[in-house]
């Protein structure tokens, strides 16, 4: 798989995921449209961060 692919692949399950993240565990709590943002968008890096370590060996 190419470089540009990876990305792009990456950048579409982000984009999902952010949006999972916010209809799952943010919307029913009925924060605004900046918070439930922030608070998606750090879900999605945790997961990313965490996806990342497990590939990792030290």
């Amino acid at each position: 798989m190419e470089t540009s692919e990876k990305r792009l692949l990456t950048g579409g399950v982000a984009l999902v995921g952010a949006g999972c993240f916010l209809a799952l565990s943010v919307y029913p709590f009925q924060y605004g449209t900046v918070e439930s943002a922030v608070l998606a968008g750090a879900l999605v890096v945790v997961g990313l961060f965490e996806f990342a370590l497990d590939e990792t060996s030290f």
